[in-house]
């Protein structure tokens, strides 16, 4: 193999194997443990984040991550987000954005970019930054991915109020969790939309909500499975579908699940009553509601208790206080929707994913110009090539007709033309004696036009190389007085004119010039009318070098 293409080779090979590590990075032991304990114990993992000393950390990199895994953990930690918080994550997600070969830390820094800018009151931003982290990540990220479809799915239940897409997402995030084998997360989205269904899909809550509730036992989380149960309690309890199951569920989880319990199934439980007709039972879970201030600070409760409020005044036959808390209610909820109103994330969203599609389908458009583009030079270079190859065949085939109307007498002279011979012209020399000796009139019916063309290129063409012509001018400069060299300064020829002026300098006939050059006979003749127009001669061009020659000897 020649060096300079091992060489080559080598380098190219180096050059990639740098280009793809350049990305990697090793970071800090004490940053990838705490990563490690993120999802399961965010607690412990913003303790040791915090525990680290920015100053001690040793590369930009670092830094970055530890801003990242920060925000992460406080976001998870339930910890209060402030403006801080946007200046941590904003950081670390300048620096992913130019660092390449960092594409999941870089989605991640998206994804909390966009949940600090939701729990900042900013939801338009918040919907921008989740999209934009769906187009960073990476097709196989599933557990990314499932995050922001969660993300994006709760965006539209806490602000958008759209159960179907929110059902959507939920679900979209249940297929990545499933691929991820995350089977935590899958839980956590059955029992979101479920929650969803019992509006949008009311024949498929309750099988969600079995499914959850098997997963949560093979999971051994009771949270999970007391979520599950309240969730199916209110299910039943819906439209009075089935009050004495639906009693038999919330009872049990008060009972079993004390530590648990919450504003919803307490009104679950209030409820449940008011279908049985026991206002009295009611107004007992109502005011346990009531009791307990941090379970009444949503707008979604309140409306909720006025309604049961209602309906406990009705069955007591105070009308005009259970139309006082409809008129309560409705204003609640006409609050929640006129507060929803100024947040357009839908639209957003929709823009977002029109300006991507836009993107994906103009680097379609130059992918196919691209493959337009090398189809075309495929097409020229193989042109070239079966030109080359269809010129060398009727050069070829123009020989053979040569061949065949002359009689070669005088292959053995060949050898003894140059007095200087050299290793190279010598081999040279008797390639060609035994080129056309074998091609001789008697022997060319042996050959096809292809294996004698393959034959001059191996045997004459391939030989007569830089190496032959540098030795070839040498010989004829000293042997002549500097005859080529004077030429190329007069007149100025290009490389092959020489070429063909040295053959035609040594007494080579028109035939062995087509065979070393790789012309057809023919092209020789018109070869040295041309020589001999640009050097303004008007007699035959071999006349005139070997006249030329003489005079110097």
């Amino acid at each position: 193999m020649d060096k300079r293409f091992t060489l080559s080779l080598f380098i190219v090979l180096l050059v990639a194997l740098v280009t793809g590590c350049g990305g990697i990075h090793h970071y800090d032991g004490r940053l990838t443990a705490a990563d490690s304990l993120m999802h399961d114990n965010p607690d412990s993992a913003l303790t040791l984040v915090e525990a680290v000393n920015a100053d001690s950390l040793a590369t930009e990199g670092d830094r970055a991550y530890q801003d990242l895994l920060l925000t992460q953990a406080r976001y998870k930690a339930y910890q209060e987000i402030t403006a801080s918080d946007d200046s941590v994550i904003t950081c670390a997600m300048g620096y992913y954005r130019s660092h390449s070969g960092e594409r999941e830390k870089l989605t991640r820094a998206y994804l909390y970019k966009g949940a600090v800018m939701e729990e900042l009151g900013q939801v338009d931003s918040a919907m921008f930054y989740y999209k934009t982290a769906e187009a960073a990540a990476d097709e196989k990220d599933y557990t990314n991915l499932g995050q922001i479809n969660t993300r994006i799915a709760a965006l539209y239940r806490n602000y958008y109020a759209d159960p179907q897409i929110c059902y959507d997402k939920y679900n979209q995030a249940l297929k990545y969790y499933k691929l991820a084998g995350n089977e935590p997360l899958q839980l956590s989205s059955l029992i979101c939309m479920a929650g969803c269904s019992g509006i949008t899909h009311k024949g498929d809550a309750e099988r969600l909500l079995n499914q959850a509730i098997q997963l949560a036992i093979n999971l051994n989380d009771s949270l999970k499975y007391f979520l599950c149960q309240e969730l199916l309690c209110r299910q039943l309890s819906f439209e009075g579908r089935s009050v004495a199951r639906a009693k038999l569920i919330a009872m049990h989880c008060l009972n079993d699940y004390r530590d648990y319990v919450n504003h919803d199934l307490l009104l679950d439980l209030a409820d449940i009553y008011v279908y049985s007709g026991m206002p009295d039972s009611a107004r007992y879970y109502l005011d346990l509601v009531t009791e307990n201030a941090g379970m009444t600070n949503l707008n979604q409760v309140q409306t909720r208790k006025y309604l049961i409020m209602s309906d406990i005044c009705r069955l007591e036959g105070d009308t005009a206080l259970s139309s006082h808390y409809d008129v309560l209610s409705h204003q609640v909820s006409d609050s929640i929707s006129n507060s929803k109103e100024k947040y357009q994330i839908q639209q957003i969203e929709n823009t977002f994913n029109h300006r991507q599609h836009t993107s994906y389908l103009s680097q379609i458009s130059h992918l196919q110009w691209m493959m337009m583009g090398i189809s075309l030079i495929a097409v020229i270079v193989i042109a070239l090539l079966t030109l080359a190859y269809l010129r060398r065949i009727r050069n070829t085939k123009a020989i053979i007709r040569e061949l065949e109307n002359t009689r070669l007498n005088r292959h053995e002279e060949l050898v003894s033309q140059l007095d200087a011979k050299n290793g190279v012209i010598e081999r040279l020399l008797n390639n060609l004696v035994m080129l056309m000796k074998s091609a001789d009139i008697k022997e060319t019916q042996k050959h096809s036009t292809t294996q004698l063309a393959r034959q001059i290129k191996d045997t004459i063409v391939d030989v007569a190389n830089d190496d032959f012509w540098a030795e070839l001018r040498t010989s004829l400069d000293k042997k002549h007085y500097g005859l080529i060299s004077n030429l190329e300064q007069t007149y100025g020829f290009a490389e092959k004119d020489l070429r063909f002026i040295e053959l035609c300098c040594c007494g080579f006939s028109h035939l062995e010039i087509a065979i070393i050059m790789n012309y057809s006979p023919r092209y020789v003749f018109n070869k040295r009318k041309t020589i001999a127009s640009k050097m303004g001669i008007d007699m035959p061009l071999q006349d005139y070098l070997d006249g030329l020659i003489a005079s110097m000897d």
